[in-house]
C-alpha cells in the first residue's frame, strides 16, 4: 500500500472543514502551519524588521509555535533605547525550550502578536529586543507581513480574548 505524503494529508483534512465556520480541523491546521508560514516571510525582501516598531501596545498575545496562547507584557529597555523587552505570563510547557521570539506586525507597523520558537533564530535577522518566558530569555526578531500569510481569518492566531 502506498503512503500519502504529509502535505497531501493536510490538504485532505483541510478540505473536510469549512474555513468560514472555523472548524476544528481548519483551525488546528492553521495553528500548525501558521508558525512555519510566518518564518518563511523572513525570506521576502523588505519584510524583516531592522528595528522595533515605534508604537507597540503594552500587552500582546504570545503563542508557542504549534501550541497554546499566553498574555505578554511589553516594555522598552530605556526611554532612549528602541529595544523591546517582552515578558510572557504563565508557565512554559515542560517540553518547550525557548530559542527565540518573532514579533509579527501588519503592514504599517501595527504589532499583531508574538510567536515563540525553539531552536536558533532566523540567520541574519536583527535583534529588536528580548523575550522572557519562565526562566528563559531569548532574542526577539520581527517581521512585517500581511496576517493572511500565517492565519485563517476564521481562526485568529492572536485572539484578543487573551488580553482581557
Amino acid at each position: 500500500m502506498r503512503r500519502f505524503p504529509l502535505v497531501t494529508l493536510a490538504v485532505l483534512l483541510a478540505a473536510c472543514g469549512d474555513a468560514r465556520q472555523g472548524s476544528n480541523t481548519t483551525c488546528g491546521l492553521a495553528a500548525v502551519i501558521g508558525p512555519q508560514s510566518l518564518l518563511s516571510q523572513f525570506g521576502v525582501a523588505r519584510q524583516t524588521l531592522s528595528v522595533a516598531p515605534d508604537s507597540v501596545p503594552g500587552r500582546l498575545v504570545a503563542r508557542v509555535a504549534g501550541g497554546g496562547a499566553y498574555s505578554a507584557i511589553v516594555g522598552r529597555s530605556s526611554e532612549a533605547d528602541s529595544l523591546l523587552l517582552i515578558g510572557v505570563e504563565g508557565t512554559p510547557p515542560e517540553t518547550f525550550a525557548l530559542g527565540f521570539g518573532v514579533l509579527a506586525t501588519a503592514p504599517g507597523g501595527l504589532a499583531r502578536g508574538l510567536v515563540l520558537y525553539e531552536g536558533l533564530p532566523v540567520e541574519r535577522a536583527p535583534e529588536i529586543g528580548t523575550v522572557t518566558f519562565g526562566p528563559a530569555s531569548a532574542p526577539l526578531i520581527g517581521v512585517e507581513t500581511d496576517p493572511g500569510t500565517y492565519e485563517d481569518t476564521a481562526c485568529p492566531y492572536f485572539p484578543d480574548s487573551m488580553l482581557r
